[in-house]
């Protein structure tokens, strides 16, 4: 059940990554350094949120065996 619970919370999170990255995408006449800041910002949070959740199931694997 945790692993469940942690997975909707990491797609939520994913989500409000992406709403955040769509309301701060620039105009067209901004700097284009502007959308590769915006690009690698959402794209390295949500491979966080990946990261951290593939951790969090190995761990919980690793106890399940351990036990």
């Amino acid at each position: 059940m945790a692993n469940w619970l942690t997975g909707i919370g990491y797609a939520l999170s994913i989500v409000s990554v992406a709403l955040l990255a769509w309301v701060a995408w620039p105009a067209p006449d901004e700097d284009p350094a502007l959308v590769g800041a915006v690009i690698a910002g959402a794209a390295l949070s949500v491979i966080g949120m990946a990261l951290r959740w593939a951790a969090h199931i190995m761990m919980n694997r690793k106890i399940a065996e351990d036990d």
